[in-house]
């Protein structure tokens, strides 16, 4: 988002939970994350230590760039090359894994439901197959989309797809079993789907929630641990992938990638 624009939305929006003079304690929050950002490329000309690297793009520097939203800062967490998230860089690894399980035997048809850049990166530099990005509005230039879809009525054929990826997209939509429903019928028998939500800190048993149309993430749910039952389908396994079990914990400092932070995996039944 261009900088003026960040500003008129986050800091100057008398609705934003960022507001500067409706809540002086988040925007501030937003004014340093925004300037250690500025500062973080200088300070990595000069300090010449680059513990940090992001396996997405190969990346090296000493600190991940601060995430700033209107009601969230979530510090050194985006690569500054490639835009990864450590959710992104998780499921970069978690791929990676799963190709050299198979042989390195790509599968034929791969879907992603607002596909991030930097699983685009990946998709586009290391041999997989065509990746057919795919979002609600054609018009939304981040994930650059081939074509629109609704995930509660997907215009995709029965068994179609051998790989969907659904990452930070079913927290946005109510109808949360119509679109886990989608996802199995379109998967191939023995096709795989990665999902990724955000889980609530503290809170049991996963719940709706009105969507608030002035925070930036406007989620529709709030999940808890309890999500893969909620995913739960006779027709496929899920599997649930944790980065502190998955990645040591050597690398996990230098991709900077959250313990807690994880994927869902879930193969239909051949």
């Amino acid at each position: 988002m261009p900088v003026l624009s960040f500003v008129r939305t986050t800091l100057l929006d008398p609705l934003s939970p960022a507001c500067l003079w409706r809540h002086p304690v988040m925007a501030a929050r937003v004014l340093l994350g925004a300037t250690e950002n500025s500062l973080l490329p200088l300070g990595e000309r000069l300090a010449g230590r680059r513990p940090r690297r992001c396996p997405v793009c190969h990346w090296q520097g000493h600190r991940f760039r601060n995430f700033l939203s209107a009601d969230e800062v979530i510090r050194h967490c985006i690569c500054p090359s490639c835009g990864s998230f450590d959710r992104h860089r998780l499921l970069v690894l978690g791929v990676r894994g799963e190709l050299r399980r198979l042989g390195h035997q790509a599968p034929d048809v791969i879907v992603g439901f607002s596909l991030s850049t930097a699983m685009r990166y990946v998709l586009e530099h290391e041999g997989l197959a065509r990746c057919y990005r795919s979002d609600i509005d054609a018009q939304e230039k981040r994930f650059d989309p081939d074509f629109t879809a609704d995930l509660r009525q997907a215009p995709l054929r029965d068994g179609s797809v051998d790989w969907i990826f659904c990452s930070h997209v079913l927290e946005h939509i109510p109808q949360l079993e119509l679109c886990v429903d989608e996802i199995l019928r379109i998967l191939r028998p023995g096709g795989a789907a990665w999902i990724q939500v955000p889980l609530e800190p503290g809170l049991a048993h996963s719940r709706r929630i009105p969507v608030d149309p002035h925070r930036a993430h406007a989620h529709a749910w709030q999940f808890a641990p309890d999500f893969p039952h909620l995913i739960a389908r006779p027709g496929w396994a899920v599997t649930e992938h944790v980065a502190a079990d998955e990645v040591a914990a050597g690398e996990l400092r230098r991709c900077a990638i959250d313990r807690g932070e994880r994927y869902w995996l879930a193969r239909k039944h051949a």
